[in-house]
């Protein structure tokens, strides 16, 4: 499928972890999937093992995706992750952060201007930046002017940013507050993804605005219900990640782009997910621990 000019506002698709939906998520195969089906870009997690490798995993802990236990900072990649396959059938390795990086400098990616959002945990050692930043320039340093159109730096706390300034790629706040959004990475950060459920209710729709007029722009996760994906539309974030590649097409891109502008305003307006009173109750519910959680767990 080629993509083609969207419909006013159609936001970008960017892959949860990959083409997660149908493949083990952080994996190649999963990455070189969300590719095939063009996606506008690529998102997966960092987590730095105990002898220093960076490798692609969402988990503190080995055990949900792999044939291995424990954490990853207290174990060694070479003698034990790299031996490592995930449980789905077929078993795959568990990739590096340089196979990303090489995968992203394919001529075949570079030409679709597809891009990385590099999603690190707040719960990583702070000292995983400064190995991002040596990884890059020590083994891509003829590339770096390249990667600072693919990699976007995605941190989820206040104390990563300066580490992330230092590399000089565009920088992506991920969290869970938009108190937090606002008051540390609003004028600081490029991008800023933030869950439906903050992003639904007016201050939300504030928040879209205040980004937007700053020329910042807002994604919003993790989008697999297709009601959601058409809010989405209606809601004008730029950039919906999801796990489900094609849907998030068909939905995203291709019904639009086959309306007309009058049948597409129609559809913008006929978007009915946020009608619902308890819907919106709950998402408030939700909004309201998320932002509490990230003062109590993320500290900010």
């Amino acid at each position: 499928m080629t993509k083609y000019s969207a419909a006013p506002n159609s936001p970008q698709i960017i892959a949860h972890r990959g083409f997660s939906g149908q493949h083990p998520e952080n994996t190649m195969i999963s990455y070189e999937k969300a590719v095939e089906a063009n996606a506008s870009a690529l998102e997966g997690d960092l987590r730095l093992t105990k002898d220093g490798e960076i490798i692609m995993m969402h988990d503190m802990k080995l055990d949900r995706t792999t044939t291995g236990t424990g954490k990853v900072g207290d174990v060694n990649y070479h003698g034990y992750i790299d031996g490592l396959v995930t449980k789905t059938e077929p078993p795959h390795t568990i990739p590096l952060f340089r196979d990303v990086v090489k995968l992203m400098l394919r001529q075949d990616v570079i030409d679709k201007k597809m891009y990385f959002v590099v999603d690190i945990k707040f719960d990583n050692p702070i000292e995983i930046m400064d190995k991002v930043h040596k990884l890059l320039k020590t083994e891509f340093g003829d590339h770096m002017d390249t990667l600072a159109r693919q990699l976007v730096i995605g941190i989820w706390h206040v104390d990563f940013l300066p580490m992330a300034q230092s590399i000089g790629f565009p920088i992506c706040f991920i969290g869970l507050s938009l108190a937090a959004a606002r008051k540390h990475f609003l004028h600081t950060a490029d991008y800023l993804s933030m869950p439906f459920a903050a992003l639904a209710d007016s201050d939300g729709k504030a928040f879209i605005e205040e980004a937007h007029a700053l020329n910042k722009r807002v994604l919003t996760w993790t989008i697999n219900d297709v009601e959601q994906m058409h809010q989405c539309l209606a809601m004008g974030v730029d950039a919906v990640v999801g796990d489900h590649v094609e849907l998030m097409i068909k939905q995203l891109w291709d019904t639009p782009n086959a309306m007309s502008p009058e049948e597409y305003s129609k559809y913008i307006e006929s978007a009915t997910y946020l009608d619902s009173t308890r819907r919106r109750m709950y998402l408030y519910l939700i909004k309201n621990v998320m932002h509490y959680g990230s003062r109590g767990y993320i500290g900010m």
